[in-house]
């Protein structure tokens, strides 16, 4: 060949060749030869988290004629973490795994794996050993198995990661879980819900509304003392020499408050005695003041507590039913007392009123007045015609615009019986107030007329005089 490059490229080939040939040939020629390589050792975890236990494994390879047994041994560095099982390992280029069990420690670390003890005698010891690369294991610093870089927690335990105001805080470790600018904490001991952010559905987020509890997207605040008019049972606006004395700062004139002294605002009187039972030490009149059925068990606003139509004071057991036999009793109310007791609907409640005092020429205060037996747990659902509903028993409403006003008023029981009834309120747009000034602007009006009128008469005359 003249081309010195074609010579070289050609000798380059063949010492290739041969050397292929050469390695290839001495491999068939050995008995006894495990190797190992780098890719064969590998986690039972595709994650290394540091404190995790975890299997290391190491695939070793028969590149002999002959089965040979062995064992290996694992380090991690230069310190070594366990003897493996004895293996045997087939011939003619199969493999079998050994391990050992393992702690990821912290920090970076790498894998080391001698295969020892070969019988008969590894001819090619070469390629007994491997080393991997370096690992870096992360970190679970709460063992919720979420690590440290991807835990929206990192030091409380939260495998769900759950973010209900998806702030990228988890809600184990939110102080504010639904962002409402109201703490969790605040928000358990108020009574709003500390994962949804407007507990009253009012649009209005509840670190911001007036009335958290109650609906008022208007956020209405006649007094402008921070409470808005839906939940503020005093009216501050009401100057001290309003005509209307209210002694107690209820919202309830004294002459129609049954408790002129202590605040009352439902006007709750549970034995209808004319006195309200904020004032009233004995609510049920049954002869057991308040303090008294308090230190008994009894109920202070129940004539008989245990319900067996015998009055606490003169009960012998006020907490023990002894139902009447049917002998000692009328057959219907003796059927009354066993539904009662059995929780059945065959006698329950009935119908229902609506009793309403006027406050004011926008204010009214309505009660629900249910009729029939087991009047516990009933649901009231109030509609008071200009967009407002509660679902209170007792409520303190204003209307704030003129207008004749349908207010509807549904009540349920637990056994599926209801009842609906309605009445009309009428709000003027001439009260007290308003026609006072009105009809002094139109008297003046009047009067300025008729002077003007007699001064202007006054002057045609004297032209005509003259």
């Amino acid at each position: 060949m003249k081309n010195p490059l074609l010579k070289i490229m050609f000798l380059s080939v063949l010492i290739s060749c041969l050397t292929i040939f050469g390695f290839n040939a001495r491999a068939q020629t050995l008995e006894y030869d495990l190797g190992i390589i780098s890719g064969d050792i590998f986690f039972s975890n595709s994650i290394l988290i540091s404190g995790e236990p975890v299997r290391i494994y190491a695939a070793v390879r028969n590149h002999g004629t002959r089965d040979v047994v062995a064992y290996a041994l694992f380090y991690a560095g230069p310190n070594l973490i366990g003897e493996s099982q004895v293996v045997s390992v087939r011939a003619g280029g199969y493999s079998d795994e050994v391990f050992v069990d393992w702690v990821i420690p912290e920090g970076s670390f790498n894998i080391r794996v001698d295969i020892k003890g070969q019988t008969p005698k590894d001819e090619n010891p070469s390629n007994d050993s491997a080393v991997t690369i370096l690992f870096y294991p992360e970190k679970d610093a709460d063992g919720d198995g979420i690590i440290d870089k991807n835990d929206n927690c990192v030091n409380n335990f939260n495998p769900d990661q759950g973010d209900v105001d998806g702030d990228g805080i988890g809600d184990v470790c939110d102080p504010d879980d639904d962002n409402d600018g109201i703490p969790d904490s605040e928000e358990q001991s108020g009574g709003t819900s500390s994962v949804n952010p407007d507990s009253d559905g009012d649009g209005v987020l509840d670190g911001e509304d007036n009335c958290p509890l109650i609906a008022n997207p208007g956020q209405e605040d006649k007094d402008k003392d921070g409470k808005g008019n839906a939940c503020d049972s005093v009216d501050n606006s009401l100057p001290p020499s309003s005509s209307l004395s209210d002694s107690d700062s209820d919202g309830i004139p004294d002459s129609r408050d049954n408790c002129k002294t202590v605040a009352n605002v439902s006007q709750q009187d549970t034995d209808k005695d004319g006195l309200g039972d904020a004032c009233d030490s004995d609510d049920d009149n049954d002869s057991l003041n308040d303090e008294e059925e308090r230190s008994l068990g009894t109920n202070p606003k129940n004539q008989d507590t245990d319900r067996d139509q015998v009055n606490d004071k003169e009960d012998s057991e006020p907490l023990n039913q002894n139902i009447l036999t049917e002998s000692e009793a009328d057959e219907e109310e003796f059927d009354l007392i066993k539904d009662e007791v059995n929780g059945r609907k065959e006698k329950g409640f009935e119908n229902v009123m609506i009793d309403f005092v006027q406050i004011d020429s926008h204010t009214y205060f309505f009660k629900a007045m249910p009729i029939g037996h087991f009047l516990n747990d009933l649901r009231y659902e109030w509609d008071f015609g200009d967009g407002a509903k509660s679902n209170e028993k007792e409520n303190r409403h204003v209307f704030n615009k003129s207008g004749k006003y349908e207010v509807v008023l549904k009540v349920s029981d637990q056994f599926g019986n209801s009842a609906e009834t309605k009445t009309e309120i009428k709000i003027n747009f001439f009260d007290l107030n308003r026609s006072f000034w009105l009809s002094g602007l139109l008297g003046g009006l009047i009067l300025g007329g008729g002077v003007a009128w007699s001064r202007k008469k006054k002057k045609k005359n004297l032209l005509r005089d003259l």
